[in-house]
Order: C-alpha cells, then structure tokens, then sequence
C-alpha cells in the first residue's frame, strides 16, 4: 500500500467530505479493516467539527480514536495519516 499513498489520501478525502468516490484499494485483511475504521472515524471527527453545537468531550473522544487508528494504520502499512 506504501507506494500508493497520495492516492489512498486523495480518496480519503473525497470520502469524508462525502463526495462519491469509485475506486479500489488493495492490501491485506488487516490494512483494509484498519483504513476503513480510519476513514469512518475521520469522517465523524469531520462532521462533529462542521457542528456548531460540537461537544468537546465528543470531539476529544473522536479525536483520540483517531489517531489510535492512525498509529495502527502507521505500524500495518508504513503510511502515515495526514487527514
């Protein structure tokens, strides 16, 4: 997945914006699990921020979360998370 990781970003982003998105990414069982948590929980963090009645103990959660799966996604695939 390493070698792919501007498009794998790229993607990223156009998912949590919500924008639809057609594409594959390959790598295995693990790394795929991971990206999908990571985007889930990078799309929450996002729409949480686009709240004006964010709750900031919700926000600190959210953000914990993520980045456990950005370190997660670090150690399983060498990429590190830039969204």
């Amino acid at each position: 997945m390493k070698k792919h990781d501007k498009l794998i970003h790229k993607v990223a982003a156009h998912y949590i914006l919500g924008e639809n998105i057609n594409t594959s990414i390959k790598g295995n069982k693990d790394q795929l699990t991971c990206l999908q948590n990571l985007l889930e929980s990078s799309k929450d963090l996002y729409i949480e921020l686009q709240n004006e009645n964010a709750d900031l103990n919700k926000l600190l959660k959210l953000i914990e979360n993520k980045n456990n799966l950005s370190d997660s996604f670090l150690k399983l695939t060498g990429i590190s998370w830039k969204l």
